[in-house]
C-alpha cells in the first residue's frame, strides 16, 4: 500500500517556516538575510538528500531595477513640465511641451516593459548584487539513465512592504477590534478594502493615460499655434486632483521597507512554498517506490523572485539545453494560504501562457488527490517562478492557493505575513496534489 501525505508532513513545513522567521527574519532579494534563509533550506535538504545532492547556484542581478521609482518620477516630471510651458525664459514652448511628452511616454513604457513583461531594461543602470538558488536532486535507487525531469519549486526571498496595502490592513484591523468576530462581515470588509486597492492601483494607470493625452494635446496646440488647444492640454486643478497627483503619490510612495532584510517575514509569500518543497523531498526520500522510473526530481528554492523572477530566469538561462533535452516539467508553489488551490493557466501578468498539457496534468493530480481547485489566469500583478519556464517553451504551472482580494488586504506584502497566518489544510492540500503529480510522472 503506497504511503500518503499526512498532517505531519504539513506540520514539518510549518515548523521550518517558523524556524526561518524566528532565526533569520525577513530577507529582501540580494540581502544577507536572503542568503541566510537559503542556507537554512540548503541544510534541511542536505539532511534528507545528503550533502552531495544539494548545490547552490549563485547569480547576479539588480535588486533596485524592479519596482523602481522611475515611472513615478517620470510622471511627476511630465506634469511639472506640462504646467510650466512658457514659464522658462529663453526656452521655446515647443521644447517644454516636447520634453513633457517624452517623460509622459517613458513613464508607461518603462512600467510596461520592466514590470508587465519583465524585461531587464533598466538593470544595467542599477547597482548589482548576488543571490542564489538552492537545488536538491533525487532519483529512484539504481537509476542511471534519466529520461525526464520533474521540478518542484518555491522561493525563499521576501518582498518589500506595500504601504498602501499596509494602510488598508491597518484599517481592517481597527474595524475588527471595534466590531464582532463575525467571519462573513470580516470577509465583506476585506473584499471592499481590496477593491479600494484595485481602484488606487488603477488610478496609477489612468494617470499614465491622462498625462500622455494631455502632453500630446499640448504639443499639438503649440505646433498648430492654437492657444485654446494648448490650454486644453495643460494640466489643471481637476485632473491634478484626480488622477495625476494620486498616481504620482502611488508611484513614489507605495513601496517601503527596502533596507537590510526588509520588514515582511514572508511566511505565506513565499517561505511556505519552499518549506513544502523540502517536505516533498523528505517524504520521497522515505518513499522511493513512488518515484517514477527513469526520472530525476529536483527540489528548487529560487532566490529573488520578488525582484522580477530573477532567480528562476537565471536558472532557465543556465540550464535551458538540459531542461529541453529532459522534457522538464516544473510545478511551482506560490502563496499557500487558502484550501482551494488556484491552478494558473498563464503567468507574468497574463503575458505568458502555460502549457495546456501541463495544466491538464495538474488538474488530473488535483482530482486524484481529492483537493479543491480552480483554474485561474494570471491578472496584472501576478507573476511567478513558472513564468520564465513557460516563456522559454517549457512545461510549467503554478499552484496559487490564495484568496484575493481578502487575504491580500489581510497580510500580503505586509509585516503581518508571519507563521501565525499559516493553516494546515492549504499546506496539506498542496502536498497531496504535488505527490499525485510526481507519482504520475507529471502526466
Amino acid at each position: 500500500m503506497p504511503k500518503v501525505m499526512t498532517s505531519q508532513d504539513a506540520q514539518f513545513a510549518f515548523e521550518l517556516v517558523k524556524a526561518i522567521c524566528t532565526e533569520v527574519g525577513p530577507g529582501l532579494p540580494g540581502s544577507p538575510q536572503e542568503r541566510e534563509r537559503a542556507a537554512v533550506i540548503k541544510k534541511e535538504m542536505e539532511a534528507h538528500l545528503g550533502a552531495g545532492n544539494v548545490v547552490i547556484e549563485e547569480f547576479t542581478f539588480a535588486p533596485g531595477a524592479f519596482l523602481n521609482l522611475c515611472p513615478g518620477l517620470f510622471l511627476l516630471t511630465a506634469a511639472l513640465l506640462n504646467i510650466s510651458i512658457g514659464r522658462f525664459p529663453g526656452v521655446p514652448p515647443w521644447l517644454t511641451a516636447a520634453a513633457a511628452l517624452a517623460f509622459a511616454s517613458l513613464a508607461p513604457l518603462l512600467f510596461t516593459l520592466e514590470f508587465v513583461f519583465g524585461f531587464e531594461l533598466l538593470d544595467p543602470f542599477f547597482k548589482q548584487a548576488s543571490s542564489l538558488n538552492v537545488v536538491g536532486t533525487l532519483r529512484k535507487p539504481r537509476t542511471d539513465n534519466v529520461q525526464r525531469l520533474l521540478i518542484l519549486s518555491g522561493h525563499h526571498d521576501s518582498a518589500p512592504e506595500n504601504a498602501v496595502l499596509g494602510l488598508l490592513g491597518d484599517v481592517n484591523r481597527l474595524f475588527a477590534r471595534r466590531g464582532s468576530r463575525d467571519s462573513a462581515r470580516e470577509d465583506a470588509r476585506l473584499r471592499t478594502l481590496g477593491f479600494l486597492f484595485y481602484l488606487l492601483s488603477g488610478t496609477f494607470l489612468i494617470g499614465f493615460a491622462a498625462m500622455l493625452a494631455l502632453t500630446i494635446l499640448q504639443l499639438g496646440g503649440v505646433i498648430a499655434g492654437n492657444a485654446g488647444i494648448v490650454r486644453a492640454g495643460t494640466l489643471g486643478w481637476a485632473l491634478l486632483a484626480y488622477p495625476v497627483a494620486p498616481a504620482v503619490l502611488f508611484g513614489l510612495f507605495s513601496i517601503r521597507g527596502r533596507k537590510n532584510g526588509g520588514s515582511v517575514p514572508g511566511a505565506v509569500d513565499n517561505l511556505a512554498a519552499s518549506a513544502l518543497v523540502v517536505a516533498m523531498c523528505r517524504f520521497l526520500v522515505q518513499s522511493p517506490a513512488d518515484i517514477p522510473a527513469d526520472t530525476e526530481i529536483r527540489f528548487v528554492s529560487f532566490g529573488s523572485e520578488e525582484a522580477g523572477l530573477r532567480g528562476s530566469r537565471r536558472y532557465v538561462e543556465r540550464h535551458l539545453d538540459e531542461l529541453q533535452r529532459l522534457d522538464a516539467r516544473l510545478l511551482n508553489f506560490e502563496m499557500v494560504a487558502h484550501p482551494e488551490i488556484g491552478i494558473l493557466t498563464s503567468d507574468v501578468n497574463g503575458t505568458v501562457k502555460n502549457s495546456p498539457k501541463m495544466v491538464q496534468s495538474v488538474v488530473a493530480a488535483a482530482e486524484r488527490a481529492g483537493v479543491p481547485y480552480k483554474l485561474k489566469s494570471a491578472s496584472l500583478g501576478t507573476g511567478t517562478d513558472a513564468g520564465p519556464f513557460s516563456r522559454a517553451g517549457l512545461k510549467a504551472a503554478t499552484l496559487l492557493p490564495f484568496k484575493a482580494p481578502q487575504q491580500m488586504v489581510a497580510f500580503y506584502h505586509q509585516k503581518w505575513d508571519g507563521p501565525e497566518i499559516l493553516t494546515m489544510e492549504p499546506l496539506l492540500n498542496v502536498l497531496k496534489l504535488a505527490f499525485e503529480w510526481v507519482r504520475a510522472g507529471g502526466e
